[in-house]
């Protein structure tokens, strides 16, 4: 082998043993990337470990929060409708006066404190992904007119010229979620009014590009009797688009201001009186809200001549049977589009009845109620309600008391009418209880009257078995109706 053979020999391996380092450095480093990458992996598995147990710490603190603040506000707005009514029976004219002045304003604030409060519940919910929306059969007509009938003192007190319009093909009944909806619009409606001293108010309902709606199958999940058991509907439905604007001739908005609108916690500025101004809340929830529903919300706005707020949705349209089985259900249950007689005369129509004044002041006359609640305070409030409006009255102190108080009585052969049920209680909460009674064949009315007020709170209670829920604080008048209506009396 001659020199250039040895050399040749040499350089091969000096290339062989550089490559070889190379290799060796290339899987070190290798090495020491996929060892990172399994700490950043672990790392992202612990995070978010955490991030689920605070959204569930979050949500938890969230559902305790909503129950002790409704729970003194049931009180404090419960208390005043039954001192309203007592003084309005019982005082004479001029301590009548000087006293419902007094709890008008209790009352009034009560409420104001209770929008706050509820502002602030929803506004967490939502940044907590914690709000879940329906599809149910909803009277959009319904929602305004109701609406309007709120806002009816306001408008007429401040002498504004205020109408209703709908536009040609606006549906009887959408698949929606009645709640959210109401609360969208009420914000837009309310603030219009607050912001309008002179001119006119106009609320335009309509349905656009109808030539373009499709037909399509829906199917629903409709809880049913049963404990824990549910139905699946299906049946056909269109698609369009609504659009309900809220035109007025109010102060109006600079494109600055408008930037700024939707963002929570903002103000319009320091012209607008502390009267005017509440927490900076509501527009931001009803955008993100209207985002929820497949919507939202279009301005167009003049500062100094006025401005236009409207709610788009895409909404589905139940078409055919089930069509006619909702509007049928609807009007049987009063629920049917209010009529626009007159300027503001906006009125609901009437069932004919055949009672008398003494009737109408005790609906509940001759019914046995069970009130399951733990709160000496709430058992005051729902008894003193009962008994005003002629129902008999006992009262369990948790669901185990309840069970008992329900079977004693099915084995004399006898049945409370109906039972009120609160859902969280010591010993045996109110879906233990529920659950049971059905179990066991109870079938009387049960109605859940609970402080939980989250969306899937109702559904949950369903689930257990009860028949229907009112939400603390206590409206007296809705929780007297949805009792009527199970007795006979509705």
């Amino acid at each position: 082998m001659g020199l250039f053979g040895v050399v040749s020999l040499q350089g091969a391996a000096v290339v062989a043993v550089v490559l070889l380092i190379v290799a060796l450095s290339v899987c070190v480093r290798l090495y020491l990337l996929l060892r990172k990458a399994e700490t950043v992996r672990h790392e992202l598995i612990v995070a978010n470990r955490d991030m689920e147990a605070a959204v569930k710490a979050k949500s938890e603190f969230l559902v305790d929060m909503s129950h002790e603040i409704r729970t003194p506000m049931n009180a404090l707005t419960s208390f005043t409708e039954i001192l309203t009514q007592r003084i309005s029976q019982n005082c004479g004219a001029e301590l009548k006066e000087e006293t419902e002045g007094i709890l008008d304003i209790i009352k009034k604030s009560s409420h104001d404190l209770l929008a706050i409060i509820n502002d602030v519940l929803d506004y967490i919910k939502i940044d907590a992904n914690l709000l879940k929306i329906e599809s149910v059969p909803t009277s959009i007509k319904q929602i305004i007119h109701d609406i309007c009938h709120v806002e009816k003192p306001n408008v007429i007190a401040k002498r504004l010229d205020f109408s209703i319009k709908y536009g040609g093909g606006v549906p009887p009944v959408i698949l929606s979620d009645p709640v959210r909806v109401r609360q969208v619009l009420s914000n837009l409606i309310n603030n219009a009014v607050k912001f309008t001293d002179k001119g006119t108010i106009t609320i335009l309902c309509e349905v656009l590009n109808p030539e373009d709606s499709m037909a399509t199958i829906i199917k629903s999940s409709v809880p049913t009797k049963e404990v824990g058991e549910k139905s699946t509907t299906s049946f056909s439905a269109s698609s369009m688009q609504l659009k309900i604007s809220v035109i007025d001739t109010g102060v109006g908005l600079s494109p600055t201001q408008i930037q700024e609108l939707f963002k929570p916690f903002r103000h319009l500025d320091s012209s607008v009186p502390r009267s005017n101004r509440s927490t900076g809340l509501g527009l931001s929830i009803a955008m993100r809200l209207a985002t929820l529903m497949d919507g939202t919300i279009n301005i167009e706005s003049t500062q100094g001549q006025g401005s236009t707020f409207s709610l788009l949705l895409n909404v589905y349209v139940p078409q055919g049977a089930y069509a006619d089985a909702v509007l049928a259900e609807h009007e049987e249950n009063g629920q049917r589009g209010s009529q626009l007689l007159t300027g503001l005369d906006i009125r609901i129509p009437k069932k004919k009845s055949e009672e008398t004044p003494s009737d109408k002041s005790r609906p509940l006359r001759d019914t046995r109620i069970l009130v399951v609640e733990d709160m000496a305070v709430n058992q005051a409030i729902i008894a003193t309600l009962l008994r005003d409006a002629g129902a008999q009255v006992a009262i369990a102190d948790n669901g185990a008391m309840g069970v008992q108080k329900v079977m004693q009585d099915m084995d004399n052969g006898l049945l409370f009418d109906v039972v009120l049920m609160d859902m969280q209680m010591p010993v045996m909460d109110g879906y233990e209880a529920t659950a049971f009674l059905r179990k066991h064949g109870y079938q009387r009315p049960i109605v859940a009257v609970t402080a939980h007020a989250l969306s899937g709170d109702r559904e949950k209670t369903l689930e257990a078995g009860c028949d229907d829920y009112v939400a603390k604080p206590i409206d007296n008048k809705t929780l007297i109706g949805v009792i009527s209506k199970y007795i006979g009396n509705g």
